[in-house]
């Protein structure tokens, strides 16, 4: 095959092992047997209640197992939260680190096994590559489907004195066993599926009109667009334009709540791969000033990118109008392609999100400090099929004002 014809050479990086489906639970039975019997749970208060946090360490006590349990996880975890586990976790000095929850909670698990093993600060490791050797093995059991931080090498910190999102990229990060139970988000609220449901879009979307990449090393954690991450998007795709609905709808539909789950497990090995680009690099800034869900912030901004980017992407762009709309495959590329941006707000909609950031708390007079600090995560920004600098940043903005 010619150089022209043929595609670019692409890593390809997920969790060490995935047990998917129903009751995949009980297999935290065999953590103590894999890892160690020292168990470090990272949850929050609200699975604690609900009842899951104790179903999970009654599946880990029946493997041996003596756990410890941080329930003080919170919805957009922060490095004080991360430095108050730590200091738990070094007194109690684990052999694994369970993260039981949305994603917060499993990029909590991620950066105390980091801090277990490698001395702080946490700022040490911001940005890509920056993790020297491993760390505590992790064991991420998601109850939501939509972060795809199961099987992902980031964890994504909310830092204060940054005024915005931060992001640790290592492949030391990606879980050893990644445990995806449809179960576990039967119990989910309505908005929290909707969210992370659009999470899960955003990130499969992004992965698929990434830039391509020439010059892939073995040490590039994200490639950009390749032919491995192109399936699980397309296949993420379509499962969430026909089922998100549903499992918003009705929460105990075990159909949609099983293809969504695997919908968010599928985006997330693509976005692992190939990187995410201007949405997620718009949205560390917006969700940092407005404290709200990075699916919802997500979800806002996605549409907008999208018609920016539509011209760069028209295979693409046909591809996810044609999910969301299966009466689109009489039309030709280019007419599908202008509808896509479109569709994906009207699933929005259905789901309950609202349009516009002005929605979201966020002043008008905000918008041009978000786009400068916007600018400034070029590691997402150089992923994108279209260059954005500061400028452009702003008129997206205003355009999802």
């Amino acid at each position: 095959m010619s150089s022209e014809t043929s595609n670019p050479i692409c890593g390809f990086s997920t969790a060490g092992r995935i047990f998917f489906g129903w009751d995949a639970v009980n297999v935290l039975r065999d953590v103590a047997r894999e890892f160690g019997r020292r168990v470090f749970v990272c949850t929050d208060q609200n699975l604690v209640k609900a009842g899951i946090c104790e179903t999970v360490t009654a599946h880990l006590s029946h493997g041996i197992a003596e756990v410890k349990i941080f329930d003080g996880g919170q919805p957009e975890v922060d490095r004080r939260t991360i430095e108050w586990a730590t200091t738990m976790a070094r007194a109690y000095s684990p052999n694994v680190v369970v993260g039981l929850g949305g994603g917060s909670n499993l990029d909590l698990a991620k950066a105390v096994a980091l801090l277990v093993k490698h001395p702080g600060p946490l700022a040490t490791y911001y940005g890509e590559n920056k993790v020297s050797g491993p760390i505590a093995p992790v064991v991420a059991v998601p109850t939501t489907a939509g972060t795809g931080s199961e099987v992902s090498p980031v964890a994504v910190v909310a830092d204060p004195e940054r005024a915005m999102k931060i992001g640790i990229a290592s492949r030391a990060l990606i879980p050893r066993w990644a445990i995806v139970d449809p179960a576990l988000t039967v119990s989910c609220p309505a908005s929290v599926t909707a969210h992370s449901g659009m999470d899960a879009l955003a990130h499969a979307i992004e992965s698929y009109c990434a830039r391509t990449r020439t010059d892939c090393s073995p040490q590039a954690i994200f490639v950009g667009k390749n032919p491995i991450s192109d399936v699980l998007a397309r296949k993420a795709i379509s499962a969430i334009a026909e089922y998100l609905p549903t499992a918003v709808a009705q929460p105990s539909n075990r159909i949609a709540r099983q293809e969504m789950a695997l919908a968010s497990l599928l985006a997330g090995m693509a976005f692992s791969s190939a990187g995410t680009a201007a949405v997620h690099a718009l949205q560390y800034p917006v969700g940092e000033a407005t404290h709200t869900p990075h699916g919802l912030g997500n979800a806002v901004l996605l549409p907008t990118v999208m018609r920016r980017i539509t011209s760069s992407r028209i295979e693409e762009m046909a591809f996810i109008a044609r999910s969301m709309d299966p009466s689109l495959k009489s039309d030709s590329d280019a007419d599908a392609a202008g509808k896509a941006a479109g569709l994906v707000e009207e699933l929005g909609v259905k789901v309950g999100i609202p349009k516009g950031l002005r929605a979201l708390g966020l002043k008008e007079e905000q918008l041009p400090r978000i786009s400068e600090m916007a600018s400034t995560v070029q590691r997402l920004l150089e992923n994108s099929p279209v260059s954005f600098d500061e400028s452009d940043l702003l008129r997206l903005l205003r355009e999802a004002y």
